[in-house]
């Protein structure tokens, strides 16, 4: 069984023929190495898709996270308004009567 092969490569202009001959082993580790290199980029260019698909969520996510906080501000802001304008009316009293 022969361990090489040959390539006969013949150019139009000049004519001249031309082999190539690369042991078996050594065109199949090329032949492995080319698929694993083409596989890892695949994975590559799919992993960076993926993590701009995440940085775009993540980007939603605190601006909505931006929005709750504002809105528990005002909440906030809200009740202890609440509690100046029940002093103010004397509703307080009333309240702390009404609790068990």
């Amino acid at each position: 069984m022969k361990k090489r092969i040959t390539f006969l490569i013949i150019p139009s202009k000049s004519g001249q023929q031309r082999r190539i001959s690369v042991n078996k082993n050594i065109l199949y580790c090329i032949l492995f190495l080319t698929l694993a290199l083409l596989g890892s980029g695949i994975v590559g260019a799919w992993k960076y898709r993926e993590n701009v698909t995440l940085r775009k969520q993540c980007q939603l996510l605190e601006a909505e996270k931006a929005q709750l906080e504002a809105v528990n501000r005002t909440v906030k802001d809200i009740k202890r308004d609440e509690v100046a304008i029940r002093k103010l009316l004397g509703l307080d009293s009333v309240n702390n009567e009404e609790k068990p």
